[in-house]
């Protein structure tokens, strides 16, 4: 029996489309979710745990590199056995990391946790992702990619806001919010349950061989999206590791839920600035975006050195706001030149950079603060993170756009091609033979009427 199936249920319409498109984009913000919760608990942890900068620098960087393993490795798998397979897979390691969570007592443990959970998320992301482009009811990879980007944006800041809130003001505050994540994921997959498969041709092959083949037709768009998301991400990362130091350290604000809504406004800027300016075309939000990245690095950095809160708070709005723009900028294009059949696989290489950016300034920062203040270390990356941006900015004026949407196939194509000129007859055309060779038929039509 054939694996293979369309990417629409017959059953279902374009109602069921609209559900399921729905519930995929709540999954995916729910897995993005459960990434982040720990930033603002990490000052718990280290005061009971007893560690310092550099540890919280591992644990952190860890993700990263779980997310990293799931999109080299796994990352076009849902285009093999299915979409839906491999977000089962995903839920059962969201919830699998949040149960170690909850009985984590050392640093081996938390760093078992945060395994896990960015090997969740590294299956989640492209395969979600390249699910909603495909569950959209009107086909819009443009919207669809604001859709995919915002909510991960959504998911990635309502992780800390949560934390930081039932940390504050509810009991067990290392323990409360976790048991709320096991309640979403179990939610997450009754509403799996109710989405149709997408995966239109699936052959069932698993490879564990990594997967960074990229199509010949896309590698300079990818090329642009993946130096641009870096950057980024990067200027995430760097966010991430200032925030708690930064509030808790210099200005000495020690409520948990002032520095979860911190961490959250960036990401919701990022969320925010995608739905409004939905409609620009990729080369143009992810230019804006790099410009913007690098005028919100200058305001972080300027709050540092000045010990200014407002400002902090400013460059965090900005740098949300290129944030969201570059990626959904960045997505969008790539929905727009990839074939579907490779569509998770190129989208897993867009976010293996996105996850190296955001975890590069966090490991540097933790290494260079052992031998400098943090504020010069943040201000070292800062410049490096800037020169990068600079570098997609040129790759990306270059690439953007110049890229044509993939064509129908080619069937479709034979269906559709156009009537023979000049005496060159298709094989399925059926000339009259007293039609003269060189004259169309609604020529000789023509003639004949005169007569």
């Amino acid at each position: 029996m054939s694996d293979r199936k369309p990417s629409h249920p017959a059953d279902g319409g374009a109602a069921r489309s609209r559900t399921g498109y729905a519930l995929m984009a709540g999954l995916l913000s729910a897995m993005m979710l459960g990434g982040t919760i720990p930033i603002p608990l990490y000052v718990l942890y280290q005061a009971r745990m007893g560690f310092g900068h550099l540890t919280i620098t591992v644990v952190f960087a860890v993700y990263a590199i779980g997310t990293l393993l799931a999109l080299l490795f796994f990352g076009g798998l849902s285009d093999h056995i299915g979409r839906k397979r491999v977000l089962v897979g995903a839920i059962a390691l969201a919830a699998a990391s949040t149960g170690v969570f909850l009985v984590a007592t050392d640093v081996p443990t938390l760093v078992v946790a945060r395994v896990l959970s960015g090997f969740a998320a590294g299956l989640a992301t492209g395969t979600a992702t390249a699910a909603i482009a495909e569950l959209h009811p009107r086909g819009d990879h443009r919207a669809a990619a604001v859709v995919a980007s915002g909510v991960n944006m959504i998911g990635l800041g309502l992780g800390p806001l949560l934390a930081g809130v039932l940390a504050q003001y509810a009991p067990a505050p290392l323990h409360t919010v976790f048991w709320v994540y096991l309640g979403v994921t179990a939610a997450a997959l009754v509403g799996l349950s109710l989405i149709p498969e997408t995966a239109a041709q699936r052959d069932g092959v698993v490879s564990l061989r990594p997967n960074v083949s990229v199509p010949a037709s896309v590698r300079r768009v990818l090329a642009g999206a993946a130096l641009a998301i870096f950057a980024a991400f990067s200027l995430l990362g760097l966010f991430s590791s200032l925030v708690p130091s930064f509030l808790r350290g210099t200005l000495g604000i020690h409520n948990l839920a002032v520095i979860g809504a911190v961490s959250f406004l960036i990401f919701a800027t990022g969320a925010t600035s995608q739905a409004a300016f939905s409609r620009l075309a990729g080369r143009v939000s992810v230019g804006s975006g790099l410009v913007l990245l690098l005028v919100g690095l200058a305001g972080l950095e300027l709050a540092l050195f000045t010990e200014v809160l407002w400002l902090f708070l400013v460059g965090t709005v900005l740098s949300g706001a290129a944030v969201g723009l570059v990626f959904r900028g960045g997505l969008g294009e790539i929905n727009r030149v990839v074939a579907p059949a490779r569509r998770a696989s190129v989208i897993s290489m867009f976010f293996v950079a996105a996850y190296l950016g955001m975890a590069a300034p966090v490991v540097l920062i933790g290494l260079l603060s052992q031998t400098m203040e943090l504020v010069v270390a943040s201000a070292f990356i800062a410049g490096v993170v800037a020169l990068i941006g600079l570098a997609a900015l040129a790759v990306v004026l270059r690439t953007f756009g110049a890229s044509a949407t993939p064509g129908p196939t080619a069937p479709a194509l034979a269906a559709v091609r156009p009537a023979p000129v000049g005496g060159a007859v298709h094989a399925d055309a059926r000339r009259d033979p007293r039609v003269p060779a060189g004259v169309r038929p609604d020529q000789n039509q023509k003639a004949n009427d005169a007569r």
